[in-house]
C-alpha cells in the first residue's frame, strides 16, 4: 500500500505497511494480507497495521463494506510462533490483550466485513475469519481449530465465536482435536456461509460487497450492533431493538425505501 492511498484513507495515518495490501473502489475497501512465504501468519507488526487500518475505516464514510482476505495459498496460518520463545504469564497476557483489540475492532466496525477465505486458515487465522460477519470460502480452502496441536488453548474470540457458528458439542470436538475442516464441511456444520470455486472467490465477494454497499448502511450498522450483543436475554434485545427501529423509522433511507416500496422501484440508498 501506498504512502499516498493511506493518506486518502484516513489522515491520522501516514506509514507504507510492509505485509498489507490496501485498495479501496465504489465504497468497498479490500485489506489483503500480504505474507505468503509465512502463510500470513500473524507476526506483530501485522496486527499493528491491521488494528491502524480497522480505526481509520470507523471514521471513512466513503466505505461501506470491507473484504478481508489473503495472499498466496492461505488466508491466515493464525500466529507467528517464532515470535513466541520464552513469553512470560505477564508477557503472554500483554500479547493476548493487544490481540484482542484488532478482534474487538472488527466486531465494533459498523460496517459488514466479509472474509474471502482464499487458502488455509488456522488458529487465529481462524478467529480473524470468525470476527468476520459474512464468510465466504474458496472450495479449496481448509479450517485448522489448531491451538491444541502446539499445546495451546482458543484465543482471540473464539469461545464465543465458534460454539455461535457450529453448535457446542462442535465446538468442543474442533477444538480437542485441532483436525481439519474443508469448505465443504465448514459449510454444511455453518462454520462458514458458502463455499464457492476457487477462481470465483473474489467475484462472489465483490459482488455480495456490491450489493451491501448499495445499501441502507446505518442500518447494517444497527443490525451487526444487536447481534453482536448476543447471546443475551430476550427482554434486552427487545427494548434495543425498539430503540434502534425508532432510529431506522426517522431516517432518510427509510423513507426513500418506503417510497420505492410504493412506487414500484429500487430504491437509492444514502445511508443517512
Amino acid at each position: 500500500m501506498s504512502k499516498g492511498e493511506i493518506v486518502n484513507l484516513a489522515e491520522e495515518i501516514s506509514m507504507e505497511y510492509k505485509y498489507l495490501l490496501f485498495e479501496k473502489k465504489n465504497h468497498i475497501a479490500k485489506i489483503s494480507l500480504n505474507i505468503p512465504e509465512t502463510k500470513n501468519a500473524l507476526n506483530l507488526k501485522v496486527r499493528e497495521d491491521l488494528l491502524a487500518i480497522l480505526t481509520a475505516l470507523r471514521d471513512d464514510d466513503s466505505v461501506h463494506v470491507l473484504i478481508l482476505t489473503g495472499t498466496g495459498r492461505a488466508f491466515c496460518a493464525g500466529g507467528d510462533i517464532r515470535t513466541m520463545e520464552d513469553v512470560t504469564p505477564v508477557a503472554g497476557r500483554i500479547r493476548l490483550k493487544k490481540g484482542q483489540r484488532l478482534i474487538k475492532a472488527m466486531v465494533e466496525l459498523e460496517k459488514p466485513i466479509i472474509a474471502a477465505i482464499n487458502g488455509t486458515a488456522a488458529g487465529a487465522g481462524v478467529s480473524l475469519a470468525l470476527a468476520s460477519d459474512i464468510l465466504l470460502a474458496s472450495e479449496k480452502a481448509k479450517f485448522f481449530i489448531s491451538f491444541t496441536r502446539v499445546g495451546l488453548i482458543p484465543d482471540w474470540g473464539q469461545y464465543y465465536f465458534l460454539p455461535l457458528r457450529v453448535g457446542l458439542t462442535k465446538a468442543k470436538e474442533l477444538m480437542f482435536t485441532g483436525d481439519p475442516v474443508d469448505a465443504k464441511e465448514a459449510e454444511r456444520i455453518g462454520l462458514i456461509n458458502r463455499a464457492v470455486p476457487h477462481e470465483r472467490l473474489e467475484e462472489e465477494a465483490y459482488s455480495l460487497a456490491e450489493r451491501l454497499a448499495s445499501g441502507p448502511t446505518q442500518a447494517y450498522a444497527m443490525i451487526k450492533a444487536a447481534l453482536n450483543r448476543w447471546p443475551a436475554n430476550l427482554e434486552t434485545f427487545l427494548e434495543m431493538e425498539s430503540v434502534m427501529q425508532a432510529v431506522a423509522f426517522d431516517s432518510q433511507d427509510f423513507e426513500e425505501g418506503r417510497r420505492a416500496f410504493l412506487e414500484k422501484r429500487t430504491p437509492r440508498f444514502k445511508g443517512r
